[in-house]
């Protein structure tokens, strides 16, 4: 079964809708930051390359059945520098801030972070969320900061996915399900939080993160990556 299920999923995240996410209210569609010359030097001059993604799917694969989901975005200046994340939730067509991680410890790192979020972090109910990042890379000139953000929305568990998850203890397998049932965000979670690091739950999380590249040069970016993965 696990077999199968990972040979389906390579083959159906090429149908995975790519990511969309915005620097701000003027930004472009494909939302990629390219600014930040306070961000410091990249470790390798590549033209035309982002200097930060927000790695979110777009359409119906930006669902989650997670209430403390795992986000991720890539960086590509070797500088470390200060970094926020926000979480929003919406409430009458407006967002209403819930979560906010901005400390001295809390840096930037070349390639791409995951963060989860702690079991301390109170459960996400079912309904919208918008997540933003945003690099500091002059205080005092906030501008120029690295900004982006995308949207997301918890649904409840399908039944007969809660059914097939509870057949298998196979995490490559959980990996699939998730993404065969377009929850981008939970199959990451699990292929990055799992105690193992077969082959098989490294291919599913190098194709997951891969499909969010909008062309070939971000493709090599995102292979050629070091993960980071944090809690917070």
């Amino acid at each position: 079964m696990a077999t199968r299920l990972i040979s389906a999923i390579l083959l159906g995240l090429s149908l995975m809708p790519i990511a969309a996410l915005a620097d701000d209210d003027k930004a472009p569609p494909s939302g990629r930051s390219a600014g930040g010359r306070g961000c410091g030097a990249t470790t390798q001059s590549t033209p035309g390359a982002p200097s930060l993604i927000l790695l979110a799917p777009q359409g119906r694969a930006n669902q989650t059945v997670s209430t403390r989901p795992t986000f991720a975005w890539f960086v590509r200046n070797s500088a470390a520098v200060p970094i926020e994340f926000r979480l929003y939730a919406q409430e009458n067509n407006r967002y209403k801030l819930i979560k906010e991680i901005k400390d001295d410890s809390f840096k930037s790192a070349a390639g791409i972070t995951v963060l989860s979020l702690a079991q301390s972090t109170p459960e996400l109910a079912v309904g919208r969320y918008r997540s933003q990042v945003e690099l500091i890379c002059d205080r005092s000139h906030p501008s120029g900061n690295l900004f982006a953000e995308s949207e997301l929305e918890v649904v409840s568990m399908p039944s007969a996915l809660k059914t097939q998850l509870g057949e298998t203890s196979d995490r490559a397998s959980q990996v699939s399900l998730y993404a065969q049932s377009n929850f981008w965000y939970d199959a990451l979670g699990t292929a990055i939080n799992s105690l193992s690091d077969n082959t098989a739950l490294k291919d599913l999380r190098s194709s997951l993160i891969n499909k969010m590249a909008l062309n070939n040069t971000e493709r090599q970016l995102l292979q050629d990556s070091v993960i980071h993965p944090i809690q917070r």
